[in-house]
């Protein structure tokens, strides 16, 4: 009989999933390797294992922390390369690293996770923010040590520390928002030139190309949503009508999925 978990329990989890991808295409299947980090967050929370339930919520941030860096050098495309040029590897992982022009998340994986928080420099977060992210790294470098004793004994101390890691992701979202919102107005104006080969249907566009192959979460969904393309129809008086109707297609997306209530 298979153990039925209730991810609700767990504070903050169902709050960090939001911000992870929804259903990204990838060969090396993220959304697999979050649901079996979260069932591992689940079971331990379950059983009173607090210490291994957060090391399931740190992998889940440092998930988070490889996306965006991602999502950075998509739409950043000169400052990250410029922000890249004094990255390097653990050592003996020089011809896996590859950060140039990452075709996956975890290629992120092969730098020191403290020099991965510098990149976000790009999107204006601060030094003391991305004081922060280190912290929380060494704080799992103490507790992943055989030290003889655990840091997190009880519901209180594991909500503690889940609350720190999830007010990091959502600093690093706010500084996300405006580099997201200038990725989908070129989305946008990509789709009324016609520049989506073999895409006539806002809807295709909205779980392909932005879903699946841009990884988008469901935090991240909803800056689009809310954008408001007035800016563009100015801009492109000739492309109102289909600005009006992707507006009107990815809110119904949205409202189906229940991301939002109509």
């Amino acid at each position: 009989m298979i153990e039925e978990l209730n991810y609700v329990d767990v504070p903050y989890l169902q709050d960090i999933l939001a911000y992870l991808p929804i259903e990204p295409d990838d060969e090396e299947d993220v959304i697999n390797y979050i649901n079996n980090i979260t069932n591992v967050v689940a079971v331990n929370y379950k059983y009173e294992q607090y210490q291994f339930a957060y090391f399931g919520m740190h992998l889940l941030f440092m998930t988070y922390v490889y996306c965006t860096a991602w999502k950075i050098a998509q739409i950043e495309v000169d400052r990250y390369k410029d922000a890249i040029v004094f990255a390097r590897p653990y050592n003996g992982r020089e011809h896996d690293f590859k950060i140039e022009d990452a075709d996956s998340i975890f290629v992120y994986s092969l730098m020191p996770e403290k020099d991965i928080s510098k990149l976000f420099k790009i999107i204006e977060l601060d030094n003391s923010q991305i004081s922060v992210i280190a912290d929380l790294v060494d704080t799992r470098n103490d507790m992943a040590h055989a030290s003889g004793k655990f840091y997190i004994l009880n519901e209180e101390g594991f909500e503690v520390k889940a609350n720190s890691i999830f007010t990091s992701i959502e600093n690093i979202h706010k500084h996300m928002n405006c580099p997201i919102r200038n990725w989908y107005g070129k989305v946008l104006l990509s789709f009324c030139r016609g520049e989506y080969e073999g895409y006539d249907d806002p809807k295709d566009i909205i779980v392909e190309q932005m879903i699946q192959s841009f990884k988008l979460s469901i935090k991240e969904l909803l800056i689009c949503n809310e954008m408001s393309v007035n800016s563009l129809i100015s801009a492109h008086i000739g492309f109102k009508e289909k600005l009006k109707s992707f507006k009107k297609e990815i809110k119904k997306y949205c409202v189906e999925s229940e991301y939002i209530q109509d």
